[in-house]
């Protein structure tokens, strides 16, 4: 079953550029590279950030979370951020989506 990871976060005052800086060199080198990674966007508005991915299977997004890449990324977030970011999990229910 596809998967949709969500991350959204707002970045602390003068931090933006790094932020999004981070995200995109993620999401580039190593997002794009992960087995089962079918769809990966970030997205800015002023301060907010969104991360999109979509995983073909619970499993390939675990097998990406637990790469040591990842864990660095995460780490280097907090000092970034206003707070905690937002991180959600989705699992598409209806396959195939719909597009006009």
């Amino acid at each position: 079953m596809a998967i949709f990871r969500i991350l959204e976060a707002t970045a602390r005052p003068g931090a933006i550029d790094r932020l999004t800086e981070l995200l995109v060199q993620q999401e580039r080198d190593v997002v794009a590279n992960a087995a089962g990674i079918v769809f990966v966007q970030s997205l800015r508005s002023g301060d907010s950030v969104l991360a999109v991915s979509s995983w073909a299977s619970v499993e390939d997004m675990q097998r990406y979370l637990d790469q040591d890449v990842t864990g660095e990324f995460y780490r280097r977030l907090p000092e970034l951020l206003m707070g905690m970011p937002s991180v959600r999990t989705y699992e598409v229910i209806s396959p195939g989506g719909w597009a006009s």
